[in-house]
């Protein structure tokens, strides 16, 4: 029986690995050449975007998402705000090499303090991913996330 890591985990070992792509202008400590080469192709491509939205973007970009995931058949429950306060971090596949890093999050700090938002603005790599896959994954944030 073949176990499934959680998508925190992966996103951690591909962090340590420099294998977590920027979609934006802030990238990870740890970068391979690949990582590099395909981040600058997706800003290139798609300039000026931001990867974050807000309490009120949110929901219409988990809808998007959902409705890609269920258009892709992919084995995923739907993404929605955590239940209670917190983080999660989920992984949508997008090519067989590569994969969105999506962050959730809807965190109370106290009196009346919240942060709630969607961020879109990583994607997982390995050493095939291409440039086609990121043109795979720009056709995805301008159909879903736009």
């Amino acid at each position: 029986m073949k176990v499934r890591k959680a998508d925190w985990t992966l996103v951690r070992e591909a962090e340590k690995d420099g294998l977590m792509a920027s979609m934006t202008s802030i990238v990870e400590r740890n970068r391979t050449k690949l990582n590099d080469e395909l981040s600058n192709y997706f800003r290139q491509n798609v300039p000026g975007y931001s990867g974050s939205y807000d309490e009120d973007q949110g929901e219409d970009i988990l809808y998007g998402i959902n409705k890609y995931i269920e258009e892709n058949n992919i084995d995923k429950y739907p993404l929605d705000f955590p239940f209670s306060t917190g983080t999660d971090i989920h992984l949508v596949n997008i090519t067989e090499n590569l994969k969105l890093k999506v962050v959730v999050a809807d965190e109370y700090y106290g009196d009346g303090d919240y942060s709630k938002y969607v961020m879109c603005d990583f994607f997982l790599i390995n050493e095939k991913t291409t440039t086609k896959d990121v043109d795979v994954l720009i056709n995805f944030v301008n159909k879903y996330l736009s």
